[in-house]
């Protein structure tokens, strides 16, 4: 996945909603843990391909107060896809002690420190007041591992508030981590203590918030719809959507529900040129 840095600059300067250079203050959601669950089998369960999951418990509630989703709806009292929840989860349960190290704090620091320079940035707990010229931004990200251990994917419901705004920029954005190899076992994600599991996050987190910064429906509303094809792990998914761009290997997409989307373009595709370059 590429870093996003001065990238970051480009897409406040595109998005008229956020003033170009404006300073960002992240806040975390909670001090609670990072949620993170095994990749539930929808497809043996009638959902969609790539439809966007039923998030965890904390991020249904901010997901149904902020922005008001209908498949919130009921979610969390089905029995059957409570249980399906739970045996995905199965791969999971030796880690919970180190899951449970893994504070929201500690990832939106570190996804701050992926988004490049800038006029200023900080973190702050939930709640905190915007200063003179802010930008607020706050989400509730979720993340799942896919059962063959190869993919991240993140839902974050995300709201940008820049400084003056009436109203904030509501949406859940999706992203999809690149391929990890063949080999890569759920201990993997957990060694050092689970320094790849905190890296990998921290850009997909940075991600969400960048795409979410230069969001611009209107500039995009020619772009075509197709079928996108695209890898989440080792199982291939497809998804109607337009190509809002291409960039190191991954597509940033608008599903034909709104949805954004960051997606690997094919496994493996321009991401080591992409690290080569720092990007």
């Amino acid at each position: 996945m590429s870093r996003p840095g001065a990238a970051l600059l480009l897409a406040l300067a595109c998005n008229a909603a956020v003033a170009a250079n404006a300073p960002l203050c992240l806040r975390a959601p909670s001090d609670a843990p990072v949620s993170l669950h095994g990749m539930p089998n929808h497809d043996k369960n009638g959902g969609p391909a790539g439809a966007m999951l039923y998030p965890a418990p904390g991020v249904a509630g901010f997901v149904g107060g902020l922005m008001g989703h209908a498949f919130i709806n009921g979610v969390m009292r089905d029995k059957d896809t409570a249980r399906m929840y739970a045996q995905a989860d199965v791969m999971l349960q030796p880690y919970q002690a180190t899951l449970a190290g893994y504070r929201h704090h500690e990832l939106v620091t570190a996804s701050l420190e992926q988004l490049g320079a800038g006029a200023g940035k900080r973190t702050a707990p939930a709640g905190t007041a915007a200063a003179s010229g802010e930008t607020l931004v706050d989400s509730m990200p979720a993340f799942y591992m896919t059962q063959d251990q190869r993919a991240l994917v993140l839902e974050n419901a995300i709201s940008v508030l820049p400084h003056g705004a009436a109203s904030p920029y509501q949406q859940v954005i999706r992203i999809v981590s690149p391929v990890q190899a063949a080999d890569t076992t759920t201990a993997a994600w957990f060694d050092n203590h689970a320094a790849m599991l905190r890296r990998v996050s921290a850009r997909m987190l940075a991600q969400s918030i960048e795409i979410a910064l230069a969001d611009t429906p209107a500039d995009t509303a020619t772009v075509p719809f197709r079928t996108v094809r695209y890898p989440e792990g080792g199982v291939e998914r497809m998804e109607r959507a337009q190509v809002i761009r291409e960039h190191c290997g991954q597509m940033v997409l608008r599903t034909l529900r709104g949805h954004l989307m960051a997606v690997p373009a094919a496994e493996g595709a321009g991401v080591a040129a992409c690290a080569t370059a720092g990007l």
